[in-house]
């Protein structure tokens, strides 16, 4: 009597390995591909968000320098400009000898300098002296107002926050401040060149290392000389 094998019985134990490796295959290339993408995400995140900081201090940094200079000398009456040189902006304060004998941009001038800038400017309460200074790794940011024969640096440095975080500028040695060509007196400045060199606050997910981005701007002063 001939025997009838039935295949419907179910899988060979050789089908079952098979099965199993192929799908422990396939879940581990799905996996992978997941965790390098939320790595790559993770690492883009952190650019964008330095990159959003690094914008958005460029751009505070260019609407203070076109306000630089306002109201100007020439907006007050002659003996009013002199009994009160704090009604009136110059573009830029200077040290050393504020306001005496003006220094010489890239020379003898400490501010303006490359990491170190004053703008004098009225932001709608008054003459305010708005300083940006680079101090280690971070850029400060600080207000005061101007005060008659008070010196700017001394004037701002109480009022110096943290304003932008893990700037690399002093450690590339690259200026974040630098000024028109042949331009001698801060007075003179009427554009302001920007270099931010910022680094991610956290290291690359997937290389480990800290990623760097470089934005550039230029600042032109409104307001004429006085």
């Amino acid at each position: 009597m001939n025997r009838r094998h039935d295949s419907a019985g179910g899988f060979s134990l050789v089908e079952l390995l098979v099965g199993t490796v192929l799908f422990t295959i396939i879940t581990g290339a799905v996996f992978s591909l997941l965790v390098s993408a939320q790595l790559r995400y993770q690492g883009e995140s952190n650019v964008t968000e330095t990159f959003q900081q690094a914008n958005v201090a460029i751009d505070q940094i260019t609407r203070d320098v076109h306000s630089a200079g306002y109201p100007p000398r020439n907006s007050l009456r002659k003996d009013v400009a002199d009994m009160h040189p704090e009604a009136y902006a110059l573009p830029f304060a200077w040290a050393p000898n504020y306001p005496f004998t003006p220094c010489s941009v890239g020379g003898s001038c400490t501010v303006p300098g490359p990491y170190d800038l004053i703008v004098e400017a009225d932001l709608g309460s008054g003459i305010q002296w708005i300083r940006y200074s680079l101090q280690g790794r971070t850029l400060l940011r600080g207000m005061a107002r101007k005060e008659q024969f008070r010196d700017p640096v001394d004037a701002t440095t109480g009022s110096l926050v943290p304003y932008l975080e893990n700037v690399m500028n002093g450690d590339k040695s690259m200026a974040i401040f630098s000024y028109d060509q042949g331009v001698v007196l801060p007075s003179n400045i009427r554009q302001v060149n920007i270099c931010l060199m910022v680094e991610a606050p956290r290291p690359d997910p997937q290389t480990g290392q800290y990623r760097m981005i470089t934005l550039t701007g230029q600042a032109v002063r409104f307001n004429p000389n006085q």
